[in-house]
This record gives C-alpha cells, sequence and structure tokens, in this order.
C-alpha cells in the first residue's frame, strides 16, 4: 500500500508539472494548417476549433493529438495507411501553433466543444461513419465520441489516454504532495514522454507554440473528467493502446497495466480490447511507431469499410 501511495505521489507530480508547463507557454505563432476541402473550410470558418490536413483516398479516419501537440505526431501513421484510407488529421485550437479558441466560444467546456465541432466536421464533409483515431487528449475525445456518439462513427482508438486521469491523483494524498521545483524544464518534461531525442525537441517546440491559457485549462478540465461510469454504452469497436513505460521509473509495467485495466474495466468486452506497447512511454508513435501502426492496421482490417 506504501509503495502504492509513493507510486500515486510521484504520478501527481509528474502531472502538475505538465499543468504548470502548460500555465507558463506563451503562443509564439499562429500559423494555420492548410485545410484541403471546401467543407472543411466552412467549419474553420465557423468554428475555429482546429486546423486540418487531409490526404489519400478511401475510408475516412479522423486522427487527433494530444495536449499541445501538432497533428504532425501522426506523420508515420499518415505514411502508412494514406493509400487504403481518407486521414482527416486535426491540429486542436490553441496548441502547436493553431490559434487559440477564446473561452467565451467554449461555455460547456473545451473537450465537449471539439467533440461537437468534430461531429459537425463529419456532417459538414459527409464522412460516413468514420474511424477516430487519438492520442493523449485526443484519446480521450475518441472514447467519449465511442461513449456519446457511436451512431457517428465506425471505430475509436484511444493511444495511452484514460477514461479518469484525475482518479491517479486523489486529494486524500495531497498531505504528503512532494512538490515540484519552481524552475520547470520542458526538456526533462519531454524525455519523460519519450525516449527518442528527435522527438523530444519536436515536444519541447509544439510545447512553446501552443497558447498556455489554452493548455492549462485544458488539463485541469481533463483531470475532472471521469467516463468509467458510461464506458458500457460503448457499442463500436475501441482498442486502447497503452505504454507500460508511461510510469517509469516511479510505476512499474505491471502497476502501469492493473491501472488501465481498473480504469476500463467497465467498457464491454465484445467491443474493448487493450493491448500493451512493453518498451514505449508516452508517446508511442515516437518510442514505437512500427508497432504502432502494425496495431492500427490489425484493428481496421477488422472493421466494415464504410464510404
Amino acid at each position: 500500500m506504501q509503495n502504492k501511495l509513493k507510486t500515486t505521489l510521484k504520478n501527481l507530480n509528474a502531472v502538475m508539472l505538465i499543468t504548470t508547463a502548460a500555465l507558463l507557454q506563451v503562443s509564439t505563432a499562429n500559423a494555420h494548417t492548410e485545410v484541403t476541402t471546401a467543407a472543411a473550410k466552412q467549419v474553420q470558418a465557423s468554428c475555429q476549433c482546429f486546423s486540418v490536413q487531409v490526404y489519400g483516398q478511401g475510408p475516412a479516419i479522423i486522427l487527433i493529438p494530444g495536449l499541445a501537440s501538432s497533428g504532425v505526431v501522426w506523420q508515420s501513421t499518415v505514411e502508412a495507411l494514406k493509400d487504403k484510407y481518407q486521414l482527416h488529421v486535426l491540429t486542436l485550437a490553441g496548441f502547436a501553433g493553431v490559434a487559440p479558441l477564446a473561452q467565451k466560444h467554449w461555455p460547456h467546456g473545451y473537450i465537449a466543444t471539439q467533440q461537437q465541432a468534430i461531429l459537425d466536421y463529419i456532417e459538414q464533409n459527409k464522412l460516413n461513419k468514420p474511424i477516430v483515431i487519438g492520442h493523449s487528449l485526443g484519446g480521450f475525445i475518441a472514447l467519449s465520441l465511442a461513449v456519446n456518439n457511436p451512431e457517428h462513427i465506425t471505430a475509436a482508438i484511444n493511444v495511452d489516454g484514460l477514461p479518469a486521469l484525475g482518479e491517479l491523483f486523489k486529494q486524500s494524498a495531497a498531505s504528503s504532495f512532494e512538490a515540484p521545483n519552481n524552475a520547470f524544464d520542458p526538456v526533462a518534461m519531454a524525455k519523460s514522454m519519450t525516449n527518442n531525442t528527435d522527438w523530444q525537441q519536436r515536444i519541447v517546440a509544439d510545447m512553446k507554440r501552443s497558447d498556455g491559457m489554452t493548455s492549462g485549462r485544458v488539463m485541469g478540465e481533463l483531470m475532472q473528467q471521469d467516463l468509467r461510469p458510461v464506458l458500457n454504452k460503448i457499442t463500436v469497436p475501441v482498442l486502447t493502446l497503452g505504454a507500460l513505460l508511461n510510469g517509469a521509473p516511479y510505476s512499474t509495467p505491471e502497476q502501469v497495466q492493473a491501472s488501465y485495466e481498473k480504469q476500463l474495466e467497465n467498457a464491454p468486452k465484445a467491443y474493448h480490447q487493450i493491448v500493451y506497447a512493453p518498451d514505449s512511454r508516452h508517446f508511442i508513435m515516437a518510442d514505437a511507431p512500427e508497432w504502432l501502426n502494425s496495431q492500427i492496421a490489425l484493428f481496421l482490417a477488422k472493421l466494415p469499410v464504410t464510404y
């Protein structure tokens, strides 16, 4: 029990560092990724909730990056899938150089606003039940769509996201919390998320191009979300890909796996499966891109074809 408490406190320390970092970042660029369909431009004009790049032809897939990340994180997946699928790669408002969305435009929360914007995008582009793939925050959104809007999607893939991130950091342990250093080191944070040095630089660059207020508020909002009670509403195929080194060195792979299985135990086994990347930190696409893309391809091959 004492070891588990220490693990929880260390994880809380790491997440507090992420939140602090997000609040300290200042957006230094507002470059928008080119939107490649007329319908997508209409959505952007009315919502400005995300930028989009579209690649390939075939059944539609929507790819959502995580907090303070660019759609470029999906580059290897795009290369692996673009010959068979039409890939709609998002970068969410306020992240990685995309202009932030004024808070008055998300009165019901950033996550709910983005989820509705994705549903609007599906309708505007006349996409026939696309597959949704998300990483981290994007993984939570993919899970939420599978729970709340299964009639609009064919399936969802959750890459290292949790349905209740805040559950890891209960307030009952706060009295023993070890406060993070005041001097935040974005490079150290990036190193905790991937072992790939090139990706560490990319993560830091995306953080610096993200809007600090958006990042901080969205992280706080995500910490309050809890999909666990409604996971039993899932009626479409869902794949979760977990990174067993995500908690290193404070959590063992066994502890990480147990946390995933506990949080997702309410998802129907007929629709949901979990597969673990044994040697990857949080950014599986950086540490194990071939493994990630092979797992995605295996999952997609079992789905009905939709156009």
